[in-house]
């Protein structure tokens, strides 16, 4: 079997990220999203999600290359390759990008090539893709409603109890006005922990640069930092994810060593290199590896044994397309400890269209992991088709 074609597909959608004013749901990345398609000689094809500034990509995976190895662009290091040889075939691709590449746009890129290989590797031996990463050790797992913050109080709470009503049994909320007044934060915190009750999760996910993410300030000090966790144990929050300056690992190390409240991060995070320091420096109770982002599942398997050996929690970050749900939901099936999938309730009508899968919530608020070839979730052709930027 051999790679016929990897093709960067650009899709235009007419929103863009907003936090709600309302309790209503807020809305991911609706404007721009980059599809990757493998196709091989044999008929399989596979599809993912890039998380990246999806114009810019196109040319990293199929523009004009040069002749030196470290310049070579993504498509034409594995045009006539076996596509099922994934893990020889990332280290061609990290090689072959290494003097633009290694980390950003071009490993976020590699990371969905990855993704769609080991998707065709499991659908050419008839298997899914749990059974091919190293069997499948659960059927189903917890999901969270993942969400950004309402402006008030009331807002939370009425946004909680929507979620509750879905199914849920766990929300996360993040970013949006967090962070830009301390006293409302609590009050927001404060809010849905009383609307979610005590029996039903609260995760919280105050973004690494407080000010909001329109315009990023500076970030968080240790002292602040520390406080923050401090605070959010009084209403049994969870974890706190991702509020630390992603580059300071020491930083990371000793906030968590005086959290009261579990620490969760990793999404900012490429590679096994940079995820081994993370791990054994001690900077987490819970790491998140985006497979979107770290480097695909050739990475997210490594990742997975060393939070067997460090006795931490590994739950995806997969705030994106189903696509990177079902990518997620395969890998999480593997895992010796699942406690959660983050499911995106704020898709866009651009990221939701492209994958509409059937995901349902079951009386206990899991989701089954699907059991058929490959991540067992399909795009929308039609739509993708719609919505195409010719490039």
């Amino acid at each position: 079997m051999r790679i016929t074609d990897v093709e960067p597909i650009l899709l235009r959608g007419d929103s863009t990220y907003r936090a709600s004013t309302d309790a209503s749901e807020s809305t991911d990345n609706g404007d721009w999203q980059l599809l990757v398609r493998v196709a091989t000689d044999e008929g399989f094809e596979g599809w993912a999600d890039v998380e990246t500034l999806a114009p810019a990509a196109v040319a990293v995976i199929a523009g004009t290359g040069m002749s030196t190895l470290g310049f070579r662009t993504l498509s034409e290091l594995l045009i006539g390759e076996d596509p099922r040889d994934v893990e020889r075939l990332w280290d061609q691709l990290y090689i072959g990008s290494a003097y633009y590449g290694r980390r950003g746009l071009a490993m976020q890129a590699i990371s969905a090539i990855d993704n769609c290989l080991w998707s065709i590797r499991a659908q050419a031996a008839a298997m899914n893709l749990a059974q091919m990463l190293g069997g499948r050790r659960r059927d189903r797992v917890l999901a969270y409603a993942s969400t950004l913050f309402r402006p008030t109080p009331q807002a939370m709470a009425d946004a909680a109890r929507g979620y509750l009503d879905q199914g849920f049994r766990a929300v996360k909320f993040g970013w949006g006005v967090f962070g830009e007044d301390p006293g409302r934060d609590r009050e927001l915190v404060a809010a849905a922990r009383e609307a979610l009750g005590p029996d039903n999760h609260l995760l919280v996910d105050p973004g690494w640069y407080p000010a909001g993410w329109t315009r990023p300030g500076p970030t968080r000090s240790r002292r602040e930092a520390i406080e923050l966790c401090q605070w959010l144990a009084d209403y049994d929050v969870g974890w706190v994810e991702d509020f630390i300056h992603p580059e300071r690992f020491d930083e990371y190390a000793t906030v968590r060593a005086q959290s009261p409240v579990p620490v969760a991060a990793g999404e900012q995070l490429a590679t096994i290199w940079e995820f081994e320091r993370f791990i054994e420096t001690g900077c987490v109770d819970v790491i998140q590896p985006d497979l979107s982002r770290c480097g695909g599942l050739t990475v997210a398997r490594r990742i997975a044994d060393m939070c067997t050996r460090a006795n931490i929690d590994c739950v995806p970050h997969s705030w994106l397309t189903h696509l990177l749900t079902g990518y997620s939901l395969q890998f999480i099936a593997t895992l010796e400890r699942a406690r959660f999938v983050e499911f995106n309730v704020s898709q866009s009508a651009l990221t939701g269209g492209i994958a509409p899968a059937g995901f349902s919530l079951d009386d206990d608020g899991m989701i089954a992991i699907p059991g058929g070839p490959g991540a067992g979730v399909d795009v929308d052709r039609d739509f993708i088709e719609a919505h195409r930027v010719r490039t």
